[in-house]
């Protein structure tokens, strides 16, 4: 399974657009975030097993990779995922 949204992420007073890709892949029961995600976006992977698990989707034996670029920008804040 692959998805992809567009948020927007801020640097100063500036919005930049942020594309999210996520695949989910055959492993260990796992979320992971990558393109330099801060302290927050990575919080946010409880929410986001939270509102899976609420759908019906089982994680069980599912890697769910999420991916956000541009990679060289730091994201900040909840609002990315």
């Amino acid at each position: 399974m692959c998805a992809r949204a567009v948020s927007i992420g801020l640097r100063g007073m500036e919005g930049y657009l942020v594309h999210v890709e996520v695949k989910a892949v055959v492993g260990v029961d796992s979320i992971v975030i990558v393109g330099l995600p801060d302290a927050s976006v990575k919080e946010s992977k409880e929410r986001v097993a939270a509102a899976l698990h609420s759908l019906g989707y089982s994680l069980s034996s599912q890697k769910i990779i999420i991916h956000l670029s541009p990679a060289e920008l730091k994201k900040n804040g909840p609002m990315l995922i």
